[in-house]
């Protein structure tokens, strides 16, 4: 039996030679999917993740099937540039692609006639112990999606008691976002090419009660956000309105004592 990694790469050499048909042309993708895809948008890559129907959006949270459902409600309802910094990836989506393929490899496996009727999925990372091992992940410049940002990504997180690691980009402060959690979390550090920039994100992340700095390495090199940049051209919408200022005034200063991993 092929394997899940076999079987997505025969889906994409599928799909290949589809895009190479003159029936692509001629009207195979709403044979295929049932539909046409909006004028000036990308075909959903790879399309095996894509909802069927692109022109029927959910109307709430409950009626998604899926994470991918919210994708195209967002792109509907959020600037052009705001929903290319959330939604691309690097290169030709080059890591999008591969982080979604990588995701096939692990899957549940059930288990029949087991008692189910008490889960325990609590974990321990770092002394701290939380209901599951789902983690929020960093994601900047929340704000730019729901008014209330990363404070209200905090209530959610203490709802679910789950582990919430804050972005260097937030567009909230850490001690807001701390406080609405009701628990310490961990902040994200991209690096400042000065030392003392740094330090001080570092210390008032402490100061705010952080338990762990997880630091990120990719950010001063530069990212190559191909689907970025073409949506933002495509509608005039300056690439710079989704680079968000940390807003680290350097008089909020600690001490040092905060985990580094």
């Amino acid at each position: 039996m092929p394997s899940f990694a076999d079987q997505a790469a025969s889906r994409r050499r599928f799909l290949q030679f589809l895009a190479g048909s003159p029936l692509w042309a001629a009207g195979a993708v709403e044979a295929f999917a049932g539909e046409a895809f909006m004028p000036g948008t990308k075909l959903p890559d790879p399309l095996m993740w894509a909802p069927m129907r692109a022109d029927e959006l959910i109307k709430s949270p409950k009626e998604a099937i899926n994470v991918f459902d919210f994708e195209l409600v967002c792109r509907k309802n959020v600037p052009p540039a705001h929903f290319g910094y959330m939604a691309s990836g690097i290169d030709d989506e080059v890591t999008l692609r591969a982080n979604r393929e990588g995701f096939l490899k692990f899957q549940l496996r059930p288990r029949r006639l087991v008692d189910v009727s008490k889960v325990e999925m609590s974990t321990e990372i770092l002394g701290v112990k939380y209901a599951s091992p789902i983690v929020l992940a960093p994601v900047g410049g929340q704000r730019s999606f729901h008014d209330e940002g990363e404070v209200a990504s905090a209530r959610a997180a203490k709802v679910g008691n789950h582990l919430q690691i804050l972005s260097t980009g937030t567009s909230l402060g850490v001690e807001d976002v701390t406080s609405a959690r009701g628990q310490p979390i961990w902040y994200q550090l991209y690096a400042a090419n000065k030392w003392e920039a740094t330090a001080a994100m570092v210390k008032r992340a402490e100061k705010a009660g952080c338990l762990a700095v997880a630091v990120t390495v990719d950010g001063l090199s530069g990212r190559n956000q191909e689907t970025l940049f073409r949506i933002s051209k495509a509608r005039r919408a300056p690439v710079g309105a989704v680079i968000f200022s940390c807003g680290i005034p350097p008089e909020r200063l600690a001490s040092s004592s905060t985990q580094v991993i």
